[in-house]
This record gives structure tokens, sequence and C-alpha cells, in this order.
């Protein structure tokens, strides 16, 4: 089995003590960087977290494009949901969110440092999976996941501040958080690169849709705009200087491309 280790983060900007909701930039940061790290110890989980199992159900749909045997895809649909209940967590305590699935968030009920050892505790059950399938599903996970981190890290520092040279670049950097994890579960099933890269693309257009949607409509009970006209984010608008409605145009035609391929 191969030893995984931790990359190493690069240094943070000193962009100042810019406050999102009680918790600073800084704080945030530190909180990926804790989250990530714990991953690779043994941490104890707090309480179980529920999903819906759609990653688990899109791993069942995509392993008819791959050569994994049933049991192998039995695995990796359980990594996927270990992996979808980091990230849900993660991401509304990095966001402030207080509400998740009509209820109050995870880290609003059991604190930052349990949401922190909750979700290292997921990853830390998928990569164990992960090197379970060998040693190069094992390097795929790792690769995937620092592209999600680096995209989640990224998507922090532009909220205090920092305004990249290349807006899209930088858009194309934040959505890996979505597009990353979509394409590690086709890799890890052993699908062909055209069909890995239809699931890169489906995640590309999923924050296509997330952010034209979430300007016009909100999400889950929150105003229109929610998290990223609060925090400031890169959306997809203004990366690209489009309307909502034309974000939600695009994202529409290329799901619809991506459906094409995948079935």
């Amino acid at each position: 089995m191969m030893e995984s280790k931790p990359f190493v983060f690069w240094p943070m900007q000193d962009v100042g003590d810019i406050r999102a909701e009680g918790m600073s930039a800084e704080d945030k940061l530190r909180a990926l960087e804790e989250f990530y790290l714990l991953s690779f110890s043994e941490p104890e989980p707090v309480v179980a977290v529920p999903t819906s199992g759609s990653y688990a159900r899109r791993v069942r749909e995509l392993a008819r494009h791959g050569s994994r045997s049933p049991e192998e895809v039995e695995r990796i649909a359980l990594l996927a949901e270990h992996l979808r209940a980091a990230f849900k967590i993660v991401d509304d305590l990095i966001d402030q969110d207080t509400i998740r699935d009509n209820r109050p968030a995870f880290w609003v009920v059991h604190g930052r440092e349990a949401t922190i050892r909750q979700a290292a505790w997921h990853v830390h059950q998928a990569r164990t999976i992960a090197q379970g399938l060998g040693p190069d599903a094992a390097r795929t996970f790792e690769l995937r996941l620092q592209e999600v981190i680096d995209g989640a890290r990224l998507e922090v520092e532009l909220e205090m501040g920092w305004e990249p040279p290349d807006l899209q670049a930088a858009w194309h950097r934040v959505v890996k958080k979505e597009a990353s994890f979509r394409q590690m579960l086709a890799e890890l099933l052993r699908c062909p690169p055209w069909i890995c890269e239809a699931a890169r693309q489906d995640g590309v257009a999923a924050q296509i849709l997330d952010d034209g949607r979430s300007a016009i409509w909100g999400k889950e009970g929150r105003p229109p705009g929610g998290s990223d006209e609060r925090l400031g984010r890169l959306t997809y608008m203004r990366a690209f200087g489009v309307s909502p409605e034309e974000a939600i145009r695009r994202g529409e035609a290329l799901k619809a491309r991506v459906r094409g391929i995948l079935g």
C-alpha cells in the first residue's frame, strides 16, 4: 500500500485582518489547512453527517463506462459519500452559512474544531478506500484532492480582495472544487479519458449553474446572491462579464453536451 504524504500549503498573502461573519480570512485558511493535514492522522468521528446519496448514484451511473468490479464500484460509491460529507460541512464553515438542509449547519451545532475533525475523519476514510484500490488509485485520490483544496483556498484568497491578473483563469481554478471531485470518481472507476473529461466538464457546468441560479433565486432558504454576494466571491458572471441568465443558459448548454457523452 502506498504511503500518502500531505502537500505543503503555499505562503498566505498579506491581506490584513479582513472579517467575514466573525471568522477572519486567516481563520478560514487555517481551517482548510488543519482539516487537510488532520486527515492524514486517525481523527475520531463526532457524529454522522447525512448526505443525499447523489454522488453514490453518480458513481454507479458512471461505472458502466469503467472497468471496476461491482464490489469495487460500491467501495468507490462509499468513498464519494465520505468526501461529499466532508466538503459539505467544511464549505458551510468556510462560508459561515448557518443553514443546511433546512436545519442548523454542522458547525453551528458542534463548533469549529469538531467540524474540522469530522471532515478530516471522512477524508481519512475515503483515502483508506482509495489506497485499498491500489497505488494508481491512491495517487489519483491525492492529486485530485489537492486540486479541490487548492480551489477552496484560492476562493478564500479572492474574498480577501486580491485581484488576479486573469479572472477567467482564476475562476477555472476555483471550479476545481467541484470539477476535480467528479473527475476523480471517473478516474477511480477506470473510465476512458473522454469520459473522465466529460465528468470534469459536468462539474464545470454544475458550478456555472450554481453561480447563476444562486444570484437570481438563492438556495436552501438563503436570499439571492447568498454567500457569493456577501463574501464578494468570484462568480462565473464576474469572471466572464455575463448576466446570471446568460450563465444559466451556458451552464445548461454545457450540461446537455456532457449528458450526450455520459448518457
